[in-house]
């Protein structure tokens, strides 16, 4: 992409507290944006928490939370990141863990913030340096934490460059629980973000919404789709092996969990025996979660359920995990996503989707009813169920094992349609709106 007004680089002040992390979906939503900034005539000036890499290819400054939960989650990263022995890490991690203890249960007893929360304090005043450093056009907070859009704000108000705020997940989840602190802190910070961003990014039309109805007024928000960049999988071919795999990929949480899986699993082996000698369960990503770890046991199919864990990166290879996540998901037979049951579901859609949909594999979606998710799966072709209907997630499975038996389980030529390229053109043409 091209400057489009063929100007001087245009600078753009990036606060993204996590950032350059291989593999953490918060860091890829901005992180692979920036080359198609940079094409555009974009100068980024981001600042971020120390628990990435240095970025070389534009000013990258790093600054620490000062408060003890901030120092301890974030030195942890730095510890796990520095130390591939894992005895190392762990030992060091327990001796930081006992050094901020006392200081974390003082903290605690006057504020119940997430671990994060003193970023606002160090990236405001450093960020307050870095604005008449940099002649900033723009005022860009994209998270993860919601310490991030507090520090956009505060340096919004001492600078009056304009602020555009992208919000990840919703701050206020529908019908969450007032909380001493945390709820009324994110009450506070939607509200400001509302009343001062020049315009506010959601990523679910739903999401945007709920905001709105919770801010009346003022308050220019926009939905647009994070996609994912296009893969280099030259080299990579899908191929059918002796199981048919069906993969999924990224957390698991006890309201979003692979229980209905796994249950529907052992219910096709009792009907079909033979299949227990063809169907395989891939947990890429995160440990499972209690409900998960619950089915796995209460149903006899640990040969079937297999535990990868997280895809780090490779040394003998020199692929990174995100590359590796990639690969693996394209030798997936079958790709699942799993909405989840929480109160605020339908205000989210799991990133690891538009990665889903650019390897181009069919996709079974465990969905909640006329969500965005399950009309977003429909439009590009893949096979979306009821979360809660058993018998519905049973016959999609056993479908495409039928599907994979008669060698007929397509892949999905046409679910390439959220890129990141096209992303950011939206982006920049709502930036060029507001400065």
């Amino acid at each position: 992409m091209k400057n489009p007004k063929g100007r001087q680089k245009r600078k753009w002040f990036i606060l993204a507290h996590c950032f350059n992390m291989d593999g953490r979906a918060a860091s890829q939503t901005i992180t692979d944006k920036l080359p198609f900034l940079m094409q555009a005539g974009i100068l980024p000036v981001v600042l971020s928490a120390p628990t990435g890499d240095l970025d070389d290819r534009f000013p990258h400054f790093q600054i620490m939370s000062p408060a003890p939960s901030g120092v301890l989650f974030e030195l942890r990263h730095i510890i796990k990141k520095r130390f591939s022995n894992r005895i190392v890490e762990k030992s060091i991690k327990a001796l930081l863990t006992l050094v901020c203890l006392p200081f974390l249960i003082i903290e605690k007893m006057f504020i119940q913030l997430d671990s994060q929360w003193s970023w606002v304090l160090s990236a405001t005043f450093k960020g307050l340096r870095l604005t008449h450093r940099f002649d900033m056009e723009l005022i860009y907070t994209t998270a993860g934490p919601p310490s991030t859009h507090a520090a956009g704000f505060f340096i919004y108000k001492f600078t009056g460059i304009p602020w555009l705020a992208e919000v990840h997940d919703p701050l206020i989840r529908h019908g969450e629980r007032p909380r001493w602190h945390n709820y009324y802190f994110k009450k506070w910070l939607e509200r400001r973000i509302w009343n001062n961003a020049s315009a506010v990014i959601y990523f679910t039309e739903k999401a945007r919404r709920s905001a709105a109805e919770r801010n009346p007024g003022k308050g220019n928000a926009y939905v647009l789709r994070p996609g994912a960049v296009m893969p280099d999988l030259s080299g990579v071919q899908y191929s059918v092996r002796q199981h048919i795999h069906f993969g999924h990929f990224g957390s698991l949480a006890s309201d979003r969990n692979l229980g209905m899986v796994i249950k529907t699993m052992y219910a096709l082996i009792e009907e079909h025996p033979g299949w227990k000698e063809l169907l395989r369960l891939d947990i890429f990503g995160a440990d499972p979660d209690p409900v998960t770890l619950e089915f796995i046991n209460r149903y006899p199919l640990q040969e079937i359920v297999q535990q990868h864990g997280r895809l780090e990166f490779d040394p003998k290879s020199g692929k990174s995990g995100r590359q590796r996540v990639l690969e693996a998901m394209c030798a997936s037979d079958v790709l699942l996503l799993i909405h989840g049951t929480a109160a605020a579901v339908d205000e989210y859609i799991p990133s690891k989707l538009y990665e889903y949909l650019l390897v181009r594999r069919p996709i079974i979606g465990l969905a909640s009813v006329g969500s965005e998710l399950e009309t977003l799966l429909k439009e590009t072709g893949h096979r979306v169920a009821n979360q809660s209907d058993e018998i519905e997630v049973k016959n999609m499975i056993a479908e495409c094992v039928e599907r994979w038996l008669a060698t007929e389980l397509e892949s999905q030529e046409k679910s390439a349609a959220y890129t990141v390229d096209s992303t950011v053109r939206r982006l920049i043409q709502i930036a060029d709106g507001i400065c």
